[in-house]
């Protein structure tokens, strides 16, 4: 008999509709507060270490909240996309288990910049 030991990630729930979890202990949830003050809808990226991972879209001049499980080692930063219009890149944050993170997608983007903070 041929054992062997291996470290892995369990993950339960589909990769393709966002329900899966994982049980890697690096990884924290963290709480995604996007206000899109733009008339537009918006696509949200989180990016980690180039690697751009879909939040999911905002319509224009509403808010949304999204949740990520994310390595607490890594800063976060944020791509969004505007349907039919330019694209900003926040700066990148550290943040602690259990954070929330807030973005603000300003009215005119490319003039004024996409803004990052986190609360807790």
């Amino acid at each position: 008999m041929i054992t062997s030991a291996c470290a892995s990630t369990v993950t339960r729930g589909s990769p393709f509709d966002g329900s899966a979890t994982s049980d890697n202990r690096s990884e924290a949830p963290i709480r995604i507060e996007v206000r899109n003050l733009n008339f537009n809808d918006v696509t949200i990226w989180a990016i980690r270490q180039g690697q751009r991972i879909r939040l999911g879209r905002v319509t224009g001049k509403t808010d949304e909240i999204f949740r990520i499980d994310w390595n607490l080692a890594l800063p976060i930063s944020f791509s969004i996309d505007v349907v039919g219009g330019r694209a900003c890149t926040t700066s990148r944050i550290l943040v602690d288990r259990n954070a929330r993170v807030w973005i603000q997608v300003p009215s005119n983007v490319g003039i004024q910049p996409c803004r990052v903070g986190r609360t807790g």
